[in-house]
């Protein structure tokens, strides 16, 4: 390697694939020594000679102290002193001994998980199919606009549930139910949603974050649990959609048995997914696909909204929050619980979206909008709490833009005994 171009930080940093921060962390630390010249680092031929006896150690899994060591023995003996040779001898060793010692500790977790593999692959699915509507949710199934109890015909029951039958009202409300789920007029196969890739798939999208989004979701959800969890004693009616993320998923074994979720989403092939990865629970669920205004559901019957960024993506999606749609479902001192995700350090990423949904009000986007949607609809915000920002240094999405940060927030509304307008 004699005769080589001494580099500048950058190149160096490059030949290498590595950031400019490590190579500067390497130099701080004395296991590289280029020379300076005019202000600036010339990395010469020892010093590619040092990078690639450093990462051939790291490859090892020596420490940054072996490391240092390891050179300092070298660089003060050039492996001439015996006692020096033993020494390192010695270190050598240990780390054999040690990577040895992690093979064996590998072979280990292999057996593990070939075990546990074997377990998953063997154990029995859990079926949903035959699981419908639950009979004591019946009555709630009312008109969207006349607000009187649908008609039921051609009803097919399994399981002590409701898996097939026609909906109708004299006003020409029509909605069916075919294998459990009811299938509004206005349902459409794929999402009208397309913020994230395959969205489709239900549990991607939180995969599709950064990690520093992921590590705030998870503490928003923990949040949005404690504010939300009711009295497992009672029966709760639990409201949740459209374009759900990952809550129902993480949190829902941890309600009571006696509660019965209502999941809707404009998309039949998601609520089909939800329905598939919600199999074998023992809380009732409902499942509707269709959009906001045409849910067969009756005026003041849920007790809880959860709000798992679905007002967000409807305003993604349709260019207005749910609010309106979502308020007179609600009880009388009922609640709501949500998550939400400020841009106001992030308005870049924020226009990024317009490219799937070019009449998306990017401005809308702050908490205070979504407070005031849900004041019209009679649902005051009682508590809200900032959870932390992303680092700014990974993106958190395909759309986010380098160095934006985000902000995310939860909220707690409860429905007041006066409702604003004419809801």
């Amino acid at each position: 390697m004699e005769g080589v171009i001494p580099l500048k930080i950058g190149s160096f940093a490059k030949k290498f694939d590595l950031n400019i921060s490590t190579i500067r962390f390497y130099v701080n630390n004395g296991l590289l020594l280029p020379k300076m010249a005019n202000g600036r680092y010339d990395f010469d031929s020892q010093c590619h000679k040092d990078m690639e006896k450093i990462l051939q150690y790291k490859k090892y899994l020596f420490t940054l102290d072996e490391i240092q060591l390891l050179f300092f023995l070298e660089k003060a003996s050039q492996f001439k002193d015996d006692v020096i040779l033993g020494i390192c001898g010695e270190i050598l060793r240990n780390k054999r001994e040690e990577l040895i010692g992690y093979r064996r500790e590998l072979d280990q977790y292999i057996t593990e998980l070939d075990v546990e593999m074997a377990r998953i692959t063997e154990m029995p699915k859990a079926d949903d199919g035959e699981r419908g509507i639950p009979f004591s949710f019946i009555p709630d199934l009312y008109c969207p606009s006349c607000q009187v109890p649908l008609k039921l015909d051609d009803a097919s029951i399994s399981s002590n549930s409701l898996q097939k039958g026609s909906l109708w009202c004299d006003c020409g409300y029509r909605a069916q139910i075919e294998d459990g789920i009811i299938r509004c007029s206005d349902f459409e196969e794929d999402t009208p949603f397309k913020a994230f890739e395959n969205i489709e798939s239900v549990r991607s999208i939180k995969e599709q974050f950064g990690s520093s989004y992921r590590m705030l979701i998870g503490k928003a959800y923990l949040w949005m649990y404690t504010k939300s969890n009711p009295d497992i004693d009672n029966t709760y009616r639990i409201l949740i959609g459209p374009f759900t993320f990952n809550f129902l998923l993480e949190y829902i074994d941890k309600y009571g048995e006696s509660c019965i979720f209502i999941v809707f989403d404009p998309s039949l092939k998601r609520i089909e997914k939800l329905k598939k990865y919600l199999s074998g629970r023992d809380q009732k669920i409902v499942y509707i696909a269709g959009g906001l205004n045409l849910l067969p559901l009756k005026h003041q019957s849920c007790d809880l909204y959860i709000d798992d960024y679905s007002t967000t993506n409807n305003l993604f999606t349709f260019g207005d929050f749910s609010c309106k749609y979502i308020a007179p479902l609600l009880k009388r001192r009922g609640k709501v619980v949500g998550i939400f995700t400020d841009y106001n350090s992030a308005p870049k990423s924020l226009e990024n979206f317009r490219g799937a949904h070019p009449s998306f009000p990017s401005q809308k986007m702050k908490l205070r909008f979504l407070k005031y949607d849900w004041e019209q609809g009679g649902v005051g915000i009682v508590e809200e709490k900032s959870i932390g920002r992303t680092t700014g240094e990974e993106l958190h999405f395909h759309q986010s833009v380098a160095g934006e940060q985000l902000e995310v927030h939860c909220y707690l509304g409860e429905k007041s005994q006066k409702i604003k307008g004419a809801l």
